[in-house]
C-alpha cells in the first residue's frame, strides 16, 4: 500500500464539471446505489470467468468485495470482451480492480456521501480520507485509496506485475489502464 507521505491517486474529480453535469452524475450515482441493495448471485457462467482469469488467492480476493462491486466487475469485464479485448491481464484487472473496497473497507453507507463530497466538495473530502486513524475516517481513507489497496492485494494473491500495475492506474484516463478506466468511468 502508499506510504502516508507519498501522494495518491486521487480518485476521478467531477469538482470541474459543470454543475447540471455534476448533478447527473450524483443522480446516476443514487439510482446505483438502489440498484445495489439487490444485486443477483453469480451463475455458473460468471463463475468460470473468475475459474479462467484468476488464481485461486485471486477468486479468493474477488469473494472478499460485496455482491455490487463483484457484480460492476463481472459488467466491465463484459464490456472490454464486447470491445474486443483479450488481453488476459487487462480482463484479470478488470475483474479486481475494486477489490480495495472489499472486506468491508468501503462500505455501502460510505459511496452515497463520497461521490457527493467528490463533486460538490472536494477538499473536505481530501480532509476526510487523509488518514486512517480515526475509525470515522477510515471508509473514506480506503475509498480513495481503493485502487492502491486492491493493487497490494492483488499481488499478494499472485496476479501479473502488470495487472496489478492496471489495477493501480485504473482511473488515470491516460494511465497503462485506459481501456479499463474508459469502461469503468462509463459504467
Amino acid at each position: 500500500m502508499s506510504s502516508p507521505t507519498q501522494q495518491p491517486t486521487p480518485p476521478r474529480s467531477r469538482a470541474s464539471l459543470p454543475t447540471a453535469t455534476r448533478w447527473q452524475s450524483v443522480q446516476y450515482r443514487v439510482w446505483q446505489f438502489w440498484r445495489s441493495l439487490l444485486p443477483r448471485p453469480l451463475d455458473t457462467s460468471e463463475r468460470a470467468i473468475l475459474d479462467a482469469y484468476l488464481p485461486p488467492a485471486g477468486r479468493s480476493l474477488f469473494a472478499t468485495m460485496t455482491r455490487n462491486d463483484q457484480r460492476h466487475s463481472l459488467t466491465v469485464f463484459a464490456a472490454l470482451r464486447e470491445r474486443g479485448c483479450d488481453d488476459a491481464d487487462l480482463l484479470a484487472a478488470a475483474v479486481l480492480h475494486d477489490s480495495g473496497k472489499g472486506g468491508g473497507r468501503v462500505r455501502l453507507w460510505v459511496r452515497p456521501p463520497f461521490v457527493l463530497l467528490r463533486a460538490f466538495a472536494p477538499g473536505m473530502l481530501r480532509w476526510l480520507a487523509r488518514d486512517a486513524a480515526a475509525w470515522w475516517r477510515r471508509p473514506f481513507y480506503y475509498a480513495w485509496r481503493h485502487a492502491d489497496v486492491g493493487a497490494d492485494l492483488a499481488a499478494a494473491a499472485g496476479l501479473s506485475e502488470r495487472a496489478v500495475l492496471l489495477i493501480r492506474t485504473h482511473h488515470l484516463p491516460n494511465g497503462p489502464a485506459a481501456a479499463l478506466h474508459a469502461v469503468d468511468d462509463a459504467l
